[in-house]
């Protein structure tokens, strides 16, 4: 009998970050309620998208890849 391990789900939310089941009732990001509204979102789901190039950028430069919020 082998024990398969399922792979950790990102959180789409928080890019590079796993998904926490931060939601009662959530089996993953295929069933969260934020991950839906946002990705819905055109304006949100913009900024996801641009926070996710903003890390490769920063991870590329040698930085750490997080934003400040200031910034």
């Amino acid at each position: 009998m082998s024990t398969a391990t399922r792979p950790a789900a990102s959180c789409p939310i928080r890019p590079g970050e796993p998904c926490t089941l931060c939601q009662v009732d959530v089996t993953g990001p295929q069933d969260c309620g934020l991950v839906w509204l946002v990705m819905g979102d055109d304006e949100l789901r913009e900024g996801v998208h641009r926070t996710r190039l903003d890390r490769r950028v920063g991870q590329r430069a040698g930085g750490s890849g997080r934003t400040s919020p200031t910034s």
